[in-house]
């Protein structure tokens, strides 16, 4: 029998892309990060300068 994927490594690799977007937010100089996504949304080179990529 198959084990679900839900119950797999998803959920903890998921958790971990989540908290590394947040750190990157934070480094930025975000404080508030319900907010930052969707800023970071609007610009498609905001995520690049960030990141130090640009």
């Amino acid at each position: 029998m198959r084990t679900p994927r839900r119950t797999r490594h998803l959920p903890r690799t998921m958790a971990g892309l989540r908290n590394l977007a947040i750190g990157v937010h934070r480094q930025d100089g975000h404080t508030n990060i319900a907010a930052a996504p969707r800023l970071t949304g609007r610009d498609h080179q905001r995520p690049r300068t960030a990141l130090g990529l640009t």
